[in-house]
């Protein structure tokens, strides 16, 4: 059976990942390089699919009246639609006009 609870953790740990890929963007680091591909990985790429995919199962449930059954915590859900907006903010700063510019 579907487990939204998993799938809440699962996305709220990408999302974190994102925000640490994000950061690596802006700060100088001496990180490892195969750690620096890690998180870029599971920042960036399993972020970019499962923080929307979780937003929209969570609409879904919200629009058929079973998220009020759900045990998932709310700060959870939250939290993720956070993140969702973040990854959105993301989005539009990479294809902002002065991104690619020296």
């Amino acid at each position: 059976m579907f487990s939204l609870f998993f799938f809440a953790r699962l996305t709220f740990l990408c999302g974190l990942f994102f925000g640490a890929s994000w950061g690596l963007l802006f700060f100088e680091h001496g990180l490892n390089p195969e750690l620096t591909s890690f998180l870029l990985t599971i920042g960036f790429g399993m972020g970019a699919i499962l923080i929307p995919v979780f937003n929209l199962t969570c609409l879904v449930h919200r629009i058929r009246g079973k998220l009020a059954q759900n045990p998932t915590p709310r700060w959870l859900i939250v939290s993720n639609f956070i993140w969702l907006l973040l990854f959105i903010t993301f989005i539009l700063f990479l294809n902002g006009p002065y991104y690619h510019q020296p």
